[in-house]
């Protein structure tokens, strides 16, 4: 390899995976060579000429927040992490984009900024974020996910999604849940097939591991039924999914994950293009210890 190709691949390498800190770095030294204190604030500085000039990076509100330490898995221009305080509206905001919702929804059908941050109090190892850590759109959410504990066993009466988190702020978690539940997930869709969902997946079967739980259960909408409304019940159409005949978006994808689908699951949730159904889908740990230590 050419000096001038290693030159190339570790400035590549450094883009990719530590472009945020480089970020800081550079804004910090810069706020400090000017005198000002707090680098990620704008700041005016006074030429020669006695002109004053407004210094601001457009990457600081973010990166004042952010710490490597923080990622949990790092994608090429991606960082996986928790879900913090500086993320909500974001979140928010992937919800939308994802199910093409053109503005706020009503308290009742969709996570606000508040409910974000009560997931956060209620159990922050359980919420993730995918965001841009470079280009446009840096420090902004691009996937998000939203998980919870409980005791109640995929082998239960499945309950419709509002009565299976208790409400939009996760009132039914229980710290001390055998299952992890899966109450949402999103990608935005120009983010769609790019590792981001993957990543998003490998974070929350990460922490079944980490928390020694039995497994992780949701249920996946059927966001492909709306093309076979016609021909099909929504019924006839998830079990057709579920035996490998149809492939839907959601839940073939999930299936494919190495989550089984166990069943049809009507009038789980208010969503038109899923006839309002999804199927139960079940991912068992394999590595957990019968007794073991839950963490």
């Amino acid at each position: 390899m050419s000096k001038r190709e290693a030159d190339q691949s570790a400035l590549k390498k450094a883009l990719d995976s530590d472009w945020p800190q480089i970020q800081k770095r550079l804004i910090e030294k810069a706020a400090e060579e000017a005198g000002q204190a707090k680098p990620h604030e704008p700041y005016w500085t006074t030429g020669e000429d006695g002109r004053r000039t407004l210094n601001y990076s457009p990457d600081s509100w973010w990166l004042q927040h952010f710490d490597e330490r923080d990622v949990l898995l790092g994608l090429p221009g991606v960082a996986v992490m928790h879900t913090q305080h500086w993320h909500t509206g974001a979140a928010v905001s992937t919800i939308h984009d994802a199910y093409n919702m053109r503005r706020a929804t009503s308290a009742g059908e969709c996570f606000a900024e508040d409910d974000i941050l009560a997931h956060i109090e209620r159990f922050a190892r359980g919420q993730f974020v995918a965001i841009r850590t470079s280009g446009p759109g840096a420090g902004h959410a691009v996937g998000m996910a939203t998980t919870m504990r409980t005791t109640r066993p995929p082998t239960a009466p499945i309950l419709s999604w509002i009565e299976a988190i208790g409400d939009l702020q996760l009132a039914a978690h229980e710290p001390a849940g055998d299952w992890l539940y899966g109450a949402e997930m999103a990608v935005r869709h120009m983010y769609r097939r790019k590792g981001i969902g993957t990543g998003l997946y490998r974070a929350r079967f990460d922490l079944v591991r980490s928390l020694n739980l039995r497994g992780w259960y949701a249920v996946g909408m059927l966001m492909g039924y709306k093309a076979h409304a016609g021909a099909l019940d929504v019924v006839e159409y998830g079990e057709r999914v579920i035996a490998g005949e149809i492939a839907d978006p959601t839940v073939t994808m999930q299936m494919n994950r190495g989550f089984r689908a166990v069943s049809v699951v009507p009038d789980y949730d208010d969503e038109p293009q899923a006839g309002d159904a999804g199927v139960l889908i079940v991912w068992d740990n394999p590595d957990y210890v019968e007794g073991g230590e839950s963490g």
